[in-house]
C-alpha cells in the first residue's frame, strides 16, 4: 500500500514529544475500553491539550470506560463517550449522531478489531470485517476526515515462514486462526478502498500491557507459556520445543506512540511495520521468568520430562493445551520494517526490547493467573473479543 499523498498534519518533534500543532479537532477512538486503546487515549490526553476526543463505545462497557475515565486526569472536559458499536451499521448509532460525526471527526483511531485466537469464527469476522466495513463508510462521507490508523497484526500473514515487507498481504499463506483470516481479509478490503479512506495500517506483533498499564490485557500466548512456568511443582524445567525461536512483542504504551506518529506522519495508503529490531529468543525469555518464579532451565529438551512438569502442575488445563501456548506466541513472518523504522527515526521513537521490561509482563501475567483470565471462555459478543 503505497501512495504520495501526505497524511496528517506533520508535526516538528525536535523540541519533544511528537505533538500536534492543530487546535480544535475532534479525534474519533473506536476500540475503547480494551487495553490498547487505553493506553493510546492516555497519550492522546497529554499530546492533544486543545482536541475534543470521541470515544465510540459498546453500551455493555459504558460502566467500565467510564470507571476507567474517572482515573484519568482532565478525561471529563476533554471526552465524549457515545455509546455505539464499531462493527454494526453506521456505527451503531442513531443518524443524527451519525451525521454529527461525519461532520465534525477530523482523526480516527480504529483499534476496534481481535487477534485472539480462540475467538469464534462467527464472532471475528462479524468484528474485524464489521469494522473495516465501517471504516470504509464513514470515510466516504466524513467531510473534514483526514487520517485513519487502522491498527492490524503480523498474524495476518499466518503460517508464512519468511519475510513479509510491509506492502505485503498475500504470500500463499494459511491462517492459524479465524481472527487472523478475517483480520487479512479487512485488509484486502480497505486496499480496494483507499479512493475514500485516507489510510494508514500499523501491523504489530503480540502486544502486551506492561508498561504503566493500569488493567491486565488480553491474555496471549506468551502470558500463558509465562504461566506454565510460574505453576511447574518442579525446581528444574525442561525447555519447550522450538525454545531458540524469537519471541515478538510490544507494550501497548510504545504501540500507542508508533500510532500517534503515524497518524500525524504517516503517508495515506501506506503499511506500517513495527517490532523489537532485536528480539531474545523463548529460551532467553524463559531463563528470566524461571529466575523470577524461584526455578531454573535444564539444558536440552526432554519430552518425557515436559510432560511430567506439566502433569504435575495445579491445573490440567495447562497441560491440555500447552500445543497451543506454543504455537500462539510463535511468529511466523519476520516482519521488515522499513517504513516503519523511517517514521520511528523522524518521531524520535525507538522500539523497547523485551527483556528490558519482562519483570512487568511476569507481574501482569501472575495477575492474569490470579483473576483465571488465561483460562478458555465463551464468548458471545463483540466487545468481548476486541483487546
Amino acid at each position: 500500500m503505497t501512495s504520495d499523498a501526505p497524511g496528517a498534519a506533520a508535526a516538528d518533534s525536535s523540541d519533544g514529544p511528537l505533538q500536534s500543532r492543530l487546535a480544535g479537532e475532534v479525534v474519533l477512538v473506536t476500540g475503547f475500553p480494551g487495553f490498547r486503546a487505553q493506553a493510546l487515549v492516555r497519550l492522546l490526553l497529554e499530546r492533544e491539550p486543545e482536541a475534543a476526543l470521541w470515544l465510540v463505545v459498546p453500551p455493555a462497557e459504558l460502566e467500565t470506560a467510564a470507571r476507567l475515565l474517572a482515573r484519568t486526569p482532565g478525561a471529563a472536559q476533554r471526552l465524549r463517550l457515545i455509546p455505539g458499536e464499531p462493527c454494526a451499521i453506521d456505527l451503531g448509532l442513531s443518524r443524527q449522531m451519525y451525521a454529527e460525526l461525519a461532520s465534525q471527526v477530523d482523526r480516527w483511531f480504529a483499534l476496534y478489531q481481535t487477534t485472539d485466537p480462540r475467538a469464534p469464527r462467527e464472532l471475528s469476522f462479524r468484528v474485524n470485517l464489521g469494522s473495516a466495513r465501517e471504516v470504509a463508510e464513514l470515510s466516504r462521507v466524513a467531510e473534514s476526515l483526514s487520517h485513519v490508523t487502522f491498527l492490524s497484526s503480523s498474524s495476518v500473514f499466518g503460517d508464512h515462514q519468511g519475510e513479509a515487507n510491509e506492502e505485503d498481504l498475500v504470500l500463499g499463506q494459511s491462517f492459524r486462526s479465524p481472527a487472523a483470516e478475517s483480520l487479512a481479509l479487512a485488509e484486502a478490503y480497505l486496499r480496494r478502498r483507499l479512493v475514500d479512506v485516507p489510510l494508514s495500517v500499523v501491523r504489530t506483533p503480540q502486544i502486551l500491557g506492561a508498561r504503566g498499564q493500569e488493567a491486565p490485557p488480553r491474555p496471549t500466548g506468551l502470558h500463558r507459556m509465562l504461566a506454565m512456568v510460574a505453576s511447574a511443582t518442579v525446581e528444574v524445567l525442561p525447555l519447550p520445543p522450538g525454545a531458540s525461536r524469537p519471541v515478538q512483542a510490544l507494550p501497548a504504551d510504545f504501540v500507542a506512540e508508533a500510532l500517534y506518529a503515524v497518524s500525524l506522519l504517516g503517508t495515506r495508503g501506506r503499511t506500517y511495520h513495527f517490532c523489537d529490531p532485536e528480539p531474545p529468543s523463548l529460551v532467553e525469555v524463559l531463563e528470566q521468568a524461571a529466575a523470577h518464579f524461584g526455578k531454573r532451565l535444564e539444558q536440552g529438551f526432554d519430552a518425557r520430562s515436559l510432560g511430567r512438569i506439566l502433569l504435575n502442575g495445579p491445573g490440567l488445563w495447562l497441560s491440555q493445551q500447552s500445543s497451543r501456548a506454543l504455537s500462539e506466541w510463535a511468529e511466523g513472518a519476520r516482519l521488515l520494517t522499513r517504513s516503519g523504522d523511517r517514521l520511528l527515526e523522524r518521531a524520535g521513537l525507538r522500539a523497547p526490547s523485551l527483556l528490558a521490561y519482562l519483570d512487568a509482563v511476569l507481574l501482569e501475567t501472575e495477575e492474569l493467573k490470579r483473576a483465571q483470565r488465561l483460562e478458555d471462555r465463551h464468548v458471545a459478543l463483540p466487545f468481548e473479543v476486541v483487546a
